[in-house]
């Protein structure tokens, strides 16, 4: 792996962002049939840019029984999730100052990829994102894959990608990446020459 010629993807949640409790998990908990029926429809939508996630908050919020506008409940739910990994950041970072070229390769809809990048910090350790509302395309369908190479303009394995999602990691390998199984920074770290 060379960071001349090749470029670093990211995922985010479970890698560069760990809560101690995901906001939708806990959403799953108090209302499973809600939540699952929210995360299946109106949230594939909005992470797959066909539509923004804030208007389909009005009616989430009223089949949750929340009496919270919608700014307020997205507002509650990105603070809740502001966790960049510690330990991992830097090794980023450490990887940027020798030349990688460094993307977040995450399902996300616009308004938690702006917070990302602006408020939790993640803008300062990466060059940019692919992020699964402007590709168009969610991990681990193939197309994600396909349109991000293509964005990229390099070769399948020229691209190294890590991901804490066992299937997102074999459809990224059915691409041609080379793809790994996030499980803790020092793995990452000797797999990218850190020492």
């Amino acid at each position: 792996m060379n960071p001349e010629t090749h470029i670093l993807l990211l995922d985010v949640d479970g890698v560069l962002v760990t809560p101690p409790e995901w906001f939708g998990a806990r959403l799953l908990r108090e209302h499973p049939q809600q939540t699952r029926d929210f995360f299946q429809t109106a949230f594939v939508s909005a992470s797959t840019g066909q539509s923004d996630l804030k208007d389909h908050l009005p009616a989430f919020l009223k089949a949750l029984g929340r009496d919270q506008t919608p700014g307020d409940f997205l507002a509650e739910w990105l603070a809740s999730e502001n966790h960049p990994n510690p330990d991992l950041l830097p090794l980023v970072r450490a990887l940027r100052t020798r030349g990688w070229r460094t993307f977040l390769a995450t399902n996300q809809e616009a308004w938690r990829t702006a917070h990302l990048l602006e408020v939790v910090g993640l803008g300062k350790v990466v060059d940019g994102h692919h992020a699964s509302y402007a590709v168009g395309h969610r991990k681990p369908d193939p197309a994600y894959y396909a349109e991000v190479t293509r964005r990229l303009n390099v070769a399948p394995t020229q691209i190294v990608f890590w991901d804490d999602s066992q299937q997102n990691v074999q459809a990224a390998q059915a691409a041609g990446w080379q793809a790994h199984l996030y499980t803790s920074p020092a793995d990452f770290q000797q797999v990218m020459g850190l020492g």
